[in-house]
């Protein structure tokens, strides 16, 4: 990685991309996994699909590590967002729900192109984001890593910021929470929706708009959907019409963008159930 980080972007991004597809070939249980899950993606051929999002997960690395990108004006030139008038149409606070899905980094996307948006999630470790230029988009205000030791402190700064107005992205599949509910999808392996959002909804009221993301040529789209309808009177929990929208979201992507779904056919675990499972 950091030789590759030497090289001018996006030398080393594409590099990582066709390593990690011959990992894929090469590597039985990865190969067996890919295929299995590309075959049952309808409409596609499944070893031409395997390897594109093996080797997107290689791309997905190299994103998340700013692998080659060395100024925020760089990335700057690459971000492209759509439906930016959901986030401004109304005041309060407003949570905007990822999943893994497409390439990372949505909340830095976000503040290069003037969005204040808080982080909720893993912290970004790497060479490139050590460098002076990135210093400013890890400022603790806007960056919050819960940790089990952590978590209920994270939680707390993350309340304080909703209540105050402010905006966060963070993981619907992601970082805490008891599972509220699963997506079936194509190929086996589920889509788990966890709780810790809903956490933080429940004590603020803040407005949820699901985002997705995915790459036109080298560009990151970043998509800002409507906000989630009010919830109803004996919507105590999960709201009723929630897991059918979201649903629906995650779907319509695996669909349009079925090689920037990585975590599908490589998920971290295989979940009881699942058909696919990698070792």
């Amino acid at each position: 990685m950091i030789g590759l980080d030497l090289l001018p972007w996006p030398w080393g991004e594409d590099i990582l991309a066709h390593l990690f597809a011959a990992v894929a070939l090469v590597r039985g249980s990865r190969r067996r996994a890919a295929i299995a899950w590309a075959s049952q993606q309808p409409g596609r051929r499944a070893w031409r699909l395997a390897l594109a999002v093996s080797a997107f997960r290689g791309r997905w690395v190299a994103r998340s590590s700013l692998l080659g990108i060395r100024r925020p004006d760089d990335l700057r030139r690459r971000v492209a967002v759509r439906g930016e008038e959901h986030l401004a149409a109304a005041p309060g606070g407003a949570i905007l729900l990822g999943f893994h899905l497409g390439p990372p980094n949505v909340d830095v996307g976000l503040r290069i192109l003037g969005h204040r948006v808080a982080w909720l999630g893993s912290a970004r470790r790497s060479r490139a984001w050590s460098r002076e230029a990135w210093r400013p988009l890890l400022d603790p205000k806007d960056n919050l890593f819960p940790s089990r030791r952590f978590w209920s402190g994270s939680l707390f700064r993350a309340r304080r910021l909703l209540l105050d107005g402010g905006a966060l992205f963070t993981l619907a599949d992601g970082w805490s929470g008891r599972e509220v509910c699963r997506v079936p999808l194509p190929g086996g392996y589920p889509l788990m929706i966890r709780a810790g959002w809903l956490t933080l909804w429940r004590q603020t009221g803040a407005r949820v708009l699901p985002a997705t993301t995915h790459l036109e040529g080298r560009v990151q789209v970043i998509s800002i959907h409507p906000p989630l309808p009010t919830p109803g009177a004996h919507d105590a929990d999960l709201p009723s019409a929630w897991p059918d929208i979201l649903g629906s979201l995650v779907k319509d992507y695996v669909r349009r963008f079925p090689e920037q779904c990585p975590v599908l056919p490589f998920p971290k675990r295989p979940l009881p159930g699942s058909r696919v499972a990698v070792s």
